[in-house]
């Protein structure tokens, strides 16, 4: 124990210290990766991802896991850490924001009312449905281009 924290001791009992965990990463950016992805570079799906593609999620409409960020400061791993890298995007983590709106997008933007935003969404949504009939499912895009 040390005197650097005062009573330290008196709850060391309550404590769980794991002193087996180490890597031979120098910096945070690849260490957060290897701790979040199994591996220190970037593209790897998180362990968010592989849990939300092995089990899946009870409901269609939301998304298969949050990322919450203690104190506004993000990993120095950024989004990497809750991506879904290889996998489909649908396993990717949703970011809540602790300052501003909650998840970035939800909000009008400012100087659209509701009634513009919802047929600037329904506009989107007919896109969509045409490039998806058009091109397949935009996740495999890259299988339906032309060489």
């Amino acid at each position: 124990m040390s005197d650097a924290i005062p009573n330290l001791q008196e709850v060391a009992d309550d404590l769980c210290v794991i002193r087996s965990m180490n890597t031979d990463q120098f910096n945070h950016t690849p260490a957060e990766l290897l701790l979040f992805t199994g591996s220190a570079r970037s593209g790897r799906p998180s362990m968010g991802s592989w849990v939300t593609y092995g089990l899946g999620t009870e409901n269609e409409n939301l998304p298969g896991f949050v990322v919450l960020i203690s104190s506004g400061v993000q990993p120095s791993a950024g989004p990497s850490a809750w991506g879904s890298g290889f996998l489909p995007s649908v396993f990717q983590g949703v970011q809540c924001r602790s300052k501003g709106d909650p998840v970035l997008y939800v909000s009008d933007p400012p100087g659209m009312d509701r009634a513009m935003r919802r047929r600037t969404l329904d506009v989107l949504r007919d896109l969509n449905e045409t490039q998806a009939r058009d091109l397949g499912h935009p996740e495999n895009y890259h299988a339906h281009r032309p060489i």
